[in-house]
């Protein structure tokens, strides 16, 4: 049985579990339309033409992953074992089919296809957020990741029983920024980019793409809303579009200008506010956190040492080269 063991000593999760089975090379590629009855029974589709669920006719579907490291199934169990704290992974794996052509890139796609994306995103954030035994959920995206089996475009969707490290980490420094300031750190960081410019890469009405100040790795790239929300699920139709449409330029600056390269999208929003612990857990979350998108590109070459990121290209120039990239 796969278990969460809580690390007391770094405050971090980790997942403990059997190696689980690989699913076997069947040649032609399970995401492709015609190929539905090779994937678990879809979670949700958008069908044009009414066409039947787990049938061809999809524009963009979602299914279960085959071994996921957290199932739905699974009754949520938290306990102490001693000092040490243990929390079974209670939760849910799903993969997003963006798109029924198997060649296609988020460069390729086009705003169109990113914008129905986009609004899966939602819906799948929406369902399982009903779910008060889930916490947390993570969207990823992974373009040319090493060694991938499959190539056709998807998106990952994790839910978990607990507080990702990385967000807990996010959530607190931005309570704490808010407690000292009662101004909100990511609209603080919007005011400062947009007065330094510098590490601009993109404006439109609704975003602003930027180099962060302290960019972890070469061309790291957040995508700030506007206009402050906690929660990516509040999302407008005029906001959605024009997300799918920067996206579109984005991924395509990054096809012409820079080969193309491997890239990690992650979205930061919300936890289920919904699922509270603690008395009080989240009190200003509405006003103190800001849902954005971070995208890694090269994650292969990130270089560190003793925790500290080692970043050989300032973030100024990077931003200048995306610039010219996307014109």
């Amino acid at each position: 049985m796969s278990e969460l063991r809580k690390d007391p000593t770094r405050a971090q999760w980790v997942l403990v579990r059997p190696r689980g089975a690989v699913a076997p090379d069947a040649g032609d590629c399970p995401f492709c339309p015609g190929n539905e009855a090779g994937t678990p029974p879809e979670i949700a589709a958008y069908r044009k033409d009414g066409s039947a669920p787990n049938s061809a006719g999809w524009q963009v579907r979602v299914i279960p992953e085959i071994d996921p490291y957290f199932r739905v199934e699974w009754d949520l169990v938290r306990e102490g074992v001693g000092m040490y704290d243990k929390v079974s992974p209670r939760g849910a794996g799903e993969l997003i089919i963006e798109s029924p052509a198997h060649e296609d890139t988020p460069a390729t796609m086009g705003s169109e296809k990113l914008e129905r994306v986009l609004w899966m995103y939602r819906d799948r954030l929406e369902d399982l957020k009903r779910d008060t035994k889930i916490r947390d959920i993570l969207v990823t995206r992974r373009h040319r990741k090493a060694g991938a089996r499959l190539r056709h475009p998807y998106s990952r969707v994790t839910a978990i029983p607990v507080i990702y490290d990385d967000l807990r980490r996010e959530l607190r420094e931005s309570r704490e920024y808010y407690q000292y300031k009662r101004r909100c750190l990511f609209c603080d960081i919007l005011r400062q980019e947009l007065s330094d410019h510098d590490r601009v890469v993109h404006l439109t009405p609704f975003f602003l793409t930027v180099v962060p100040y302290a960019a972890r790795s070469p061309f790291e790239t957040w995508i700030l809303p506007r206009q402050h929300a906690c929660a990516y699920e509040t999302l407008s139709a005029e906001a959605g579009a024009d997300l799918a449409r920067l996206l579109s330029g984005y991924f395509g600056a990054l096809a012409s200008g820079l080969g193309d390269p491997a890239f990690d999208l992650s979205l930061h929003t919300a936890p289920n506010i919904n699922s509270k612990i603690l008395q009080g857990e989240w009190g200003t979350i509405n006003d103190d956190y800001h849902w954005h998108l971070e995208i890694v590109v090269h994650p292969e070459r990130a270089n560190r040492v003793g925790g500290i990121f080692i970043n050989e290209t300032p973030p100024e120039e990077a931003a200048r080269r995306l610039r010219e990239a996307w014109r």
